[in-house]
């Protein structure tokens, strides 16, 4: 029974080659730009190498010094007690702005308050700069993290040889660099025998000592081309003992949540002196603001002093965006569905005359829709490798590689099926109860 059901509703969609045609257009690109969109998702806030642990992140990447003004509003009420005129005072104090000074802190701050946290498993304290090299006459851009060897404790980059940079190298300020895959072909032309060799660069001359996988991603912290002692930045060059250009990121221990890390963070940040001579005067307080990796990419799309509210909007947005992509081309597919359903009226009457029943005719529709969306689910997935392809190829998200999980595309394959078929279920079923002679004359569903 199925496959002459299959049958008919091949032979169905081939002669009615426009009504198959938009339909098609409508699943494919419902299906390709979600796909897109899950791969661009997966790629940024995906927990696959090198950030395995990301659920169990808290960052901090600025120090604020704040000092809050407020104001004293007087409130006097008159009352009568035996015939005296009584005054109650009352004062309130109220917030009438905030003078603040936002930057990236200090290493002596991540080194002296926030490396022996009790409910963190690992501590990265990282710097970021940008150098720009030339191997034979060729401009090369090379991302550099300055780190310590917990960096490579929070992101899990996998060797393909040598070793990370250790304590020692941090202590003693080894001109060491652990590099990734894209900077040796990029420097050295190739990734086989790097170890050992030497890279100049901003006047440094580095002995590689590691070689790992590059990972594109839009964040150059998560990836860089090479990593290096922090301690070979020159650290009197910053311009208070609070701030400098150092960020700080965690991994908590298991047996604690998120909220206690944070909580940890920010009673540490009291602990900071706010006596030392290069506070600009009037600060009275040190604030940090720890976030998850998933607040910290929202603050980027919607920014808010409350990282769980951003967090929370960006949901909603990306929420939004998803059911726009989807819901749209279903609306179109059921006015589609009901005109093509519509136009077979007579067909309809004529089986229901030789005894098809409604079932029949409900599981016929459904079949046919079934097989226009596995055949839009194949379109879809080709046009989403073409662009996915694209955009790499063409760097327009810079170095970050966009990758088709089959998970998702499974995941946004039953989703479109199931879109596929409830625009095709209604005006079938409507149209299974016609009675033959309204069906013969073709009325309206």
């Amino acid at each position: 029974m199925i496959s002459n059901y299959l049958k008919l509703a091949w032979r169905l969609l081939g002669r009615k080659k426009f009504f198959t045609g938009i339909s098609l257009f409508g699943i494919s690109f419902t299906l390709g730009i979600l796909m897109v969109i899950l791969s661009f998702l997966q790629s940024e806030l995906g927990t696959q190498n090198p950030m395995t642990q990301k659920d169990d992140y808290v960052l901090v990447e600025l120090l604020k010094l704040q000092r809050v003004f407020y104001d004293t509003i007087t409130t006097v009420d008159t009352i009568v007690e035996n015939g005296f005129a009584v005054y109650d005072t009352t004062y309130e104090y109220e917030s009438r702005g905030t003078m603040m000074w936002n930057s990236g802190m200090n290493n002596g701050i991540a080194e002296d308050y926030l490396t022996d946290l009790e409910t963190v498993k690992s501590t990265a304290i990282i710097s970021s700069a940008e150098y720009d090299v030339f191997v034979n006459g060729v401009k090369v851009t090379l991302n550099t993290l300055y780190g310590n060897p917990g960096y490579f404790e929070v992101f899990d980059h996998k060797l393909l040889e040598g070793r990370y940079i250790d304590d020692d190298d941090l202590k003693n300020a080894n001109k060491v660099a652990v590099i990734s895959t894209k900077a040796a072909e990029q420097y050295f032309g190739s990734t086989v025998d790097v170890l050992g060799q030497e890279m100049l660069v901003d006047g440094t001359t580095f002995t590689v000592i590691g070689l790992y996988p590059h990972k594109g991603k839009i964040r150059e912290f998560i990836s860089p081309h090479m990593v290096v002692p922090y301690t070979l930045l020159n650290e009197s060059d910053q311009p208070t003992f609070y701030h400098g250009s150092f960020a700080t990121i965690f991994v908590k221990d298991p047996n604690v949540s998120i909220k206690e890390v944070k909580a940890e963070i920010k009673e540490r940040a009291g602990m900071i002196p706010l006596d030392h001579p290069s506070k600009p005067d009037g600060y009275n307080e040190v604030v940090l603001t720890p976030k998850t990796y998933d607040e910290m990419v929202a603050g980027g799309i919607y920014w808010d002093e409350d990282p769980e509210k951003s967090y929370n909007i960006m949901k909603w947005v990306l929420f939004s965006l998803l059911a726009f992509f989807t819901l749209l081309p279903t609306l179109n597919l059921i006015n589609l569905n009901v005109s093509r359903i519509m136009d077979r009226s007579s067909e309809i009457g004529v089986r229901k005359a030789f005894g098809a029943h409604q079932g029949n005719i409900l599981s016929q529709f459904v079949i046919e829709n079934i097989l226009l969306t596995v055949i839009g689910g194949i379109i879809g997935l080709a046009l989403a490798l073409l662009v996915i392809n694209a955009i790499n190829s063409g760097g327009a998200l810079g170095e970050a590689q966009l990758a088709l999980s089959p998970k998702f595309f499974i995941y946004s394959f039953i989703v479109t099926l199931i879109f596929g078929v409830l625009s095709g279920i209604l005006p079938a079923y409507r149209m299974s109860r016609l009675q033959i002679v309204n069906a013969l004359k073709q009325s309206k569903i």
